[in-house]
């Protein structure tokens, strides 16, 4: 047959019909490259697999460390007046800072409060204060210590140093008032 080449006598079948041109190189057998595939595969699944639950694991984690302080709640009943409740099962401490105008800086600022589970209080602005608020903002400390900021459009950072808490104006006013509801 022109083209092909027969192996020498006593090689194996799988050696027998070669074209020609084709290195003599001994390419393994089937059930090799089979199983050398499968193996490669499997170490990929199994990379991506471990990958996927580690970022999961991270996401409750997550997700656990901000449940106490996303169960801290502000919502305003008046222009003078809101009310802060606390969901959780545990006490965490609050300071309100809100803003009269549009600059950064805090108009007025709470105490310190511990709310316990399940309490709501009252925030009151001073009557002096001239408009309503344009902006509220929470520093929270849940049942574990960590700290906190609950901005105005609800989204919850956490503080990793005092200089991420609003500071007061020397202008502000008098503090904010709190009142069990």
């Amino acid at each position: 047959m022109p083209g092909i080449v027969m192996a020498s006598p006593g090689a194996w079948p799988y050696r027998a019909i070669m074209p020609i041109g084709w290195p003599e190189w001994d390419w393994g057998n089937v059930p090799s490259w089979v199983g050398s595939l499968l193996t490669g595969s499997s170490l990929a699944l199994a990379s991506f697999t471990y990958s996927r639950t580690s970022g999961d694991r991270r996401r409750v984690l997550e997700e656990s460390e901000r449940s106490q302080a996303a169960r801290v709640s502000l919502w305003w009943i008046n222009p003078r007046k809101a009310l802060v409740r606390n969901s959780n099962d545990v006490a965490v401490t609050v300071q309100a800072f809100v803003e009269g105008t549009e600059d950064e800086s805090p108009a007025a600022a709470s105490e310190h409060l511990g709310i316990g589970p399940g309490q709501t209080w009252s925030l009151l602005l001073p009557v002096s204060s001239s408009s309503a608020p344009t902006r509220v903002d929470l520093a929270i400390v849940d049942g574990y210590g960590r700290r906190w900021i609950r901005r105005t459009g609800g989204t919850l950072d956490r503080i990793t140093n005092e200089e991420s808490l609003p500071a007061l104006s020397p202008q502000a006013e008098t503090p904010l008032r709190w009142e069990i509801q």
